[in-house]
């Protein structure tokens, strides 16, 4: 009969010269027992037995490269224990029961990449808590072992590069997913963002309205400008003399006249009759006169000058001088620029 000798899972049997090896683990020390004679006198090779340990060895090495291929996995897995994640959609939420039933009441809410510690497993329902909710949620709608571990990998590669991975703890594992709220916590929240949203709309609207103000004082300042440029230039003419029907600010207008060739000089057309020019331009109020604006009476016209004044061309004794901007009632006030 042939000797065999076990020791440590390691097993040679010698059958007609021929050496038969099975392999588990084998330390130095198991192998210096098998340097021994069988019973037909021959010796088992140091050469057989040191390709036996290469490919123990050669074994090893694969494992640990499988080890360090898959350590953030590994990693990952360690901090999934007892834990999963909610199943959600962007947008959507997944409501926490507070009985293992769909009609009892709704005592929080989990949002997408929820992150949730398991309590109790039972069956179609999961006992959960995530923050500050305890609760049930069904089953099918949480990711949990090897499917959680996978999904937590492929999230956490978003945010983190390799190397960050191998410094991944605890804390910066769950700050990547997102955890439940209560019901209270969720109407905290919503009003704090809406008062938020309040502050902000009126922060934007008071921006808006500086804004508004600003541009219509630089408007009001152009207008102003361009008015002042309209009077000084009608000032040149004062004392000149009136004639019916005339358009010559030097040899004799009339009233309309007047206007028309004063603002004729700054390239905006008027019409020649005082009853048209009540339509041209736009109407602004008394309260928001500038000098420059074209005031209409029945049968005259003229042009603010400022201080309750206008310039026109008055009749044949005075010529073109100031009149109270009140000597009549006022049919409209026009705006040219």
């Amino acid at each position: 009969m042939n000797s065999k000798f076990v020791k440590k899972g390691l097993m040679i049997a010698a059958v007609a010269g021929t050496v038969f090896v099975s392999v588990g683990q084998a330390s130095a020390a198991d192998m210096g027992s098998f340097f021994q004679p069988t019973k037909s006198g021959k010796e088992i090779k140091q050469s057989t037995l040191l390709n036996v340990v290469a490919g123990i060895s050669d074994n090893t090495k694969k494992e640990k490269t499988i080890q360090i291929a898959s350590a953030d996995e590994i990693k990952i897995d360690q901090m999934l224990f007892g834990k999963a994640v909610a199943k959600v959609a962007t947008g959507e939420i997944l409501t926490v029961r507070s009985e293992a039933k769909e009609d009892s009441e709704a005592v929080g809410k989990l949002y997408e990449n929820a992150l949730v510690k398991v309590l109790e497993k039972s069956g179609v329902w999961t006992r959960i808590s995530s923050g500050n909710v305890e609760g049930f949620v069904q089953t099918e709608d949480l990711i949990s072992g090897k499917d959680a571990t996978e999904f937590a990998k492929a999230f956490l590669e978003e945010t983190y590069l390799e190397a960050e991975l191998a410094e991944l703890d605890e804390e910066m594992f769950a700050d990547c997913f997102s955890v439940g709220e209560t019901i209270e916590e969720e109407a905290e929240r919503l009003a704090r963002e809406e008062a938020e949203r309040l502050a902000k709309e009126q922060e934007r609207l008071a921006r808006e309205q500086e804004r508004l103000a600003a541009e219509e004082a630089m408007r009001q300042a152009e207008l102003k400008a361009k008015g002042q440029a309209v009077v000084d230039y009608a000032r040149q003419f004062l004392g000149n003399p009136y004639v019916y029907g005339g358009t010559s600010l030097t040899r004799g207008t009339d009233c309309s006249g007047f206007v028309k060739s004063v603002y004729a000089y700054f390239g905006i057309s008027m019409p020649r009759s005082s009853y048209y020019m009540r339509n041209a331009g736009y109407e602004v109020s008394y309260s928001e006169i500038l000098p420059g604006d074209v005031i209409c009476y029945s049968g005259h016209v003229g042009i603010y000058a400022g201080d309750g004044k206008i310039i026109n061309a008055i009749d044949e004794r005075r010529g073109i001088g100031y009149s109270n901007a009140r000597y009549a009632k006022i049919i409209t006030i026009r705006r040219m620029f």
